[in-house]
């Protein structure tokens, strides 16, 4: 596979709404950096089983872009709280 050096703008939009559908099921979180990164290390682990499903088994190209989008979601939650707040 090729990279498309992120020229679908499209994501972005679904990264705010995926933010958006966290925040409506778990609410602001307040949470240890390791646990931040527990919960991105378990989405990045889903990512896995949806392109091992798609690539071995026929499963839904969908399936990985969806658990991608959780991904990544996640990381630049992580990146933005180190970039604006004090973290321990």
């Amino acid at each position: 596979m090729k990279d498309l050096c992120l020229q679908t703008n499209n994501f972005h939009r679904e990264i705010e709404a995926e933010n958006q559908r966290q925040l409506d099921k778990w609410g602001i979180q307040d949470r240890d950096p390791f646990e931040w990164l527990g919960f991105a290390l378990e989405e990045l682990g889903e990512t896995s089983d949806a392109i091992s499903e798609h690539r071995f088994r026929g499963g839904n190209r969908e399936a990985v872009v969806t658990e991608a989008i959780q991904t990544a979601t996640l990381c630049i939650k992580i990146a933005e709280m180190f970039r604006h707040t004090k973290v321990i």
